[in-house]
């Protein structure tokens, strides 16, 4: 399973939300939150370990920031009460054109499978160019309105 944020115009972004709640039976214990190239935890890696301020966090194409969790202060290691959660967005931003990948990881104490006390998930989309009419076109556009125009007016 992962999250593909489809074809995205180079120099625009898109934003997908994550919510980490804690379904229970008891509080889950957030250690870690990255961006990596891999995964696994080992850098290159944009990570969230202590404590969260107000900065960016990117890593290629994608970045996170805007950490919101239902109780403040928010620092990493964190206990998330059965009920609480921590939500995030991660933004994906195409430099140029082409197909981009990074994986969301998140390290908790959590035992119940599926994700356990290690998720990674697959981050994806493709830098596309924004479409600009060919000269030629127009041109053929032009020519066929400016016919239109003329069968109009020999009509009335």
């Amino acid at each position: 399973m992962g999250w593909d944020y489809g074809d995205v115009v180079v120099g625009t972004s898109a934003t997908r939300t994550f919510r980490l709640e804690s379904l229970g039976p008891s509080a889950v214990w957030i250690y870690v939150i990255v961006l990596n190239e891999t995964p696994d935890f080992d850098p290159p890696c944009a990570n969230l370990y202590p404590p969260m301020g107000d900065p960016v966090y990117t890593l290629g194409a994608f970045s996170f920031t805007s950490v919101e969790y239902s109780r403040e202060p928010f620092f990493l290691p964190l206990e998330t009460p059965e009920g609480e959660y921590v939500r995030f967005d991660v933004t994906f931003t195409p430099p140029s054109p082409g197909f981009y990948s990074e994986y969301l990881g998140i390290f908790s104490n959590d035992s119940i499978d599926p994700p356990g006390m290690y998720a990674f998930l697959p981050l994806e989309g493709t830098g596309v160019s924004a479409t600009v009419p060919v000269p030629g076109a127009l041109l053929l556009g032009g020519v066929g309105a400016a016919i239109v125009g003329l069968v109009r007016r020999r009509v009335a």
